[in-house]
């Protein structure tokens, strides 16, 4: 069986970094929030994130952090590994969640650190059940990425042509403020989530709709082969995000389909 420093050293060379490491950690942002991780002068910037999944200018990013004397980290963790190169754009350290590269199968959240350099953390012991989740996960990558980002691109699509949505944000959509931006720095495309924001007219919350869709996904492992919605704002907000599965987007975009329906057309009490 692959050890843990093996297993990291082969997580380093895929990513082109001189040393990894895996922590155990609900997410990256709580890992640098530990005291010792992040200097005074680095900066933390999510590749793809935030409202409207912006797409982050790691090139113009690195070389402010680089002329104040501090390093750039970089959360990799929506496009993975497969989909960016952040080294190649300036980064001077990686951190990606692994739920997706390990196919939903861990049995605790890992984060993986990469650097150039120094690690900035030391890793965690890992089980070697996770182990294994990571080491066949990162053989069967790049062709159930793809999958990902494909099917994600179907859904962003469907969504962009329903009328009377607030707004459809994928980096692969023509009309996303950073397109261009996206094609130039991402890799295989444009990733594996789409935003969509709930009109105000419909008076119906993220989570209404997420509960309403019979194939939400919540009950699923992150990460894994099913499609999950998420309420980007919180439950009571109106923008839900979707992480596309393997599963058939056809599918999944009937049952989108079906509930905007139902929002769109109550039955009568």
């Amino acid at each position: 069986m692959t050890t843990q420093l093996e297993l990291e050293a082969r997580y380093a060379g895929v990513v082109s970094a001189k040393a990894a490491a895996f922590v155990y950690a609900d997410h990256v942002a709580s890992l640098c929030a530990h005291s010792g991780v992040m200097g005074s002068g680095d900066v933390l910037i999510d590749m793809i994130g935030g409202a409207g999944l912006r797409v982050a200018d790691v090139r113009s990013v690195a070389a402010d952090v680089h002329d104040a004397g501090g390093r750039l980290f970089a959360d990799i963790t929506v496009p993975s590994h497969f989909g960016c190169h952040a080294f190649d754009l300036g980064a001077d350290v990686q951190l990606e969640g692994l739920d997706r590269i390990a196919a939903g199968c861990l049995s605790r959240k890992v984060v993986a650190v990469s650097s150039r350099g120094v690690l900035p953390v030391a890793g965690d012991r890992l089980s070697a059940a996770d182990l294994d989740a990571i080491a066949q996960g990162l053989d069967s990558a790049p062709e159930r990425m793809q999958r990902h980002f494909d099917h994600a691109r179907a859904l962003a699509e469907y969504l962009s042509c329903c009328e009377g949505l607030g707004s459809v944000a994928y980096p692969g959509l023509l009309c996303h403020p950073d397109h261009d931006l996206a094609t130039r720095v991402l890799m295989h495309g444009f990733g594996p989530a789409v935003d969509f924001e709930l009109p105000e007219q419909w008076g119906v919350t993220a989570g209404e709709f997420i509960e309403r869709c019979e194939l939400n996904g919540r009950a699923r492992p992150a990460g894994g082969r099913h499609t999950r919605l998420h309420a980007r704002d919180g439950a009571d907000g109106r923008a839900v995000r979707i992480f596309a599965g393997l599963d058939n987007p056809l599918v999944i975009a009937d049952d989108l389909d079906q509930a905007m329906r139902w929002f769109c057309n109550p039955p009568e009490p």
